[in-house]
């Protein structure tokens, strides 16, 4: 229940003062990743109405540290 109220204290205090960039989606209250791709379609579709270049990154971590060596990760 404490570390509720302190999320509740940190999140009111990050969002009051727009410590947050406005581009995060992770860990942020009402925002999910169909947000996010959508924030991608919209960005893809303006620059391809522009005729801009658009190049696009993407990193998949999910299990990306399943088989590391914690006690080394831990230790370093």
């Amino acid at each position: 229940m404490l570390e509720k109220l302190f999320m509740n204290r940190i999140n009111y205090h990050v969002f009051f003062h727009n410590y947050m960039n406005l581009n995060q989606y992770g860990l942020t209250p009402h925002k999910s990743t169909n947000d996010a791709v959508m924030t991608v379609k919209n960005v893809v579709t303006d620059g391809l109405t522009a005729a801009d270049v658009l190049v696009i990154v993407s990193l998949d971590v999910k299990g990306a540290f399943d088989a590391a060596w914690w006690p080394d990760i831990l230790k370093n």
